[in-house]
């Protein structure tokens, strides 16, 4: 049904035509369309987008023409469910606040991209409820491959992926204890790597750690890596435990008000980037030079610490090589097993002496 209305203003006249949504949604190119024009079954049309053997090469040519000429695209999820298989990979993140995160699914995103699969980002904030609705959309959009970087994802969760013939990859960040199918980041090797830089390059004597959450096990790993390092190359032994929660505001305030009651501090050691932008912050409003009167490391790398003023020395754990290792195995049908060693990325936060 079409209805047509005249509009006039001093200076013109025209007519809108109004299309019911019948009519609208009969002039969307569907499959029926493509084989009409090809003077195929909607059949073979589906075989042919799908790649499937069945037609000769003549039909071929009749419905690959009609698909340009009608400029019909194939509905990826409606592909899906017919094939029961898809090019998606979902990634199971904590959030988006922490520049991490974001990172690593550009990261994951150009080796997928490259490997010809697509990302299904699932931001669970670390809730079980959002777990849930995402593993059922996992399974519901026939998902092969979940790589997995939540603590509120368990052994349940895994169990129901398994049931549904899903392959798992966890990435580090997990309470999934020794999981077979795993990429993990030697945090304790990173963070004492960071401190004893500190203490034998730049010369600091008291060196304070501005962790994470310590019920998370990366937390605990990089401030046993502080403490060996410590322990082991200072005279003083002294061990200075802030405990954050990797955000940038946490990193700021615990900076803050640790710095306004002492001038004794010479380096400061941060679980995550983000603390530590958080503390080169702190440190402008307190007047406090970097890196002459206090130096600063961070952790991951971020694309933000190469920008800070000054650029943030850092310890990597954003390597490339990751995105392949896990799109390799998952073309392979293969497991993994791998532990990436972190470096320092040495910037303007630090000065040896």
């Amino acid at each position: 049904m079409k209805n047509q209305i005249n509009l006039t203003n001093n200076y013109f006249k025209f007519t809108i035509v109004v299309i019911g949504y019948k009519e609208w949604r009969m002039r969307m190119v569907n499959i029926k369309d493509v084989a009409k024009f090809a003077n195929v079954s909607t059949a073979t049309v589906s075989r042919i987008i799908n790649d499937r053997p069945g037609a000769n090469v003549e039909t071929e040519k009749r419905v690959r023409e009609a698909i340009k000429k009608l400029n019909y695209h194939p509905n990826n999820i409606a592909r899906s469910l017919s094939n029961k298989s898809s090019n998606l990979i979902a990634f199971i993140v904590p959030n988006l606040n922490n520049p991490y995160f974001t990172d690593l699914i550009n990261l994951l995103d150009v080796s997928a991209e490259k490997h010809g699969y697509k990302l299904y980002l699932c931001n669970s904030n670390d809730n079980s409820k959002n777990i849930s609705y995402f593993l059922k959309s996992i399974v519901d959009n026939y998902i092969k491959t979940v790589i997995i970087n939540s603590l509120a994802v368990t052994d349940e969760h895994i169990d129901y992926l398994k049931k549904h013939n899903i392959t798992v990859i966890t990435i580090d960040r997990t309470n999934l204890v020794n999981y077979p199918n795993a990429v993990s980041i030697d945090h304790y090797r990173g963070s004492y790597l960071a401190t004893k830089y500190l203490i034998k390059n730049c010369k600091c004597n008291n060196i304070i750690f501005i962790s994470g959450s310590m019920k998370e096990q990366s937390s605990i790993s990089r401030f046993n890596g502080y403490k060996e390092a410590v322990e082991k190359y200072t005279k003083h032994q002294s061990i200075r435990l802030l405990e954050g929660d990797f955000t940038f505001v946490s990193g700021y305030k615990l900076a803050k008000e640790e710095l306004q009651k002492t001038t004794q501090i010479h380096g400061i050691v941060c679980a995550n980037d983000a603390m530590a932008i958080g503390v080169i912050r702190a440190c402008f409003e307190l007047n406090i030079k970097i890196p002459e009167d206090v130096q600063i490391i961070g952790y991951d790398n971020c694309s933000l610490s190469s920008y800070t003023t000054p650029a943030l020395t850092t310890v990597n754990q954003l390597d490339f090589k990751l995105g392949e290792i896990i799109m390799d195995a998952i073309d392979k049908g293969e497991d993994i097993k791998s532990e990436l060693i972190p470096e320092i990325i040495m910037r303007e936060t630090t000065k040896e002496r």
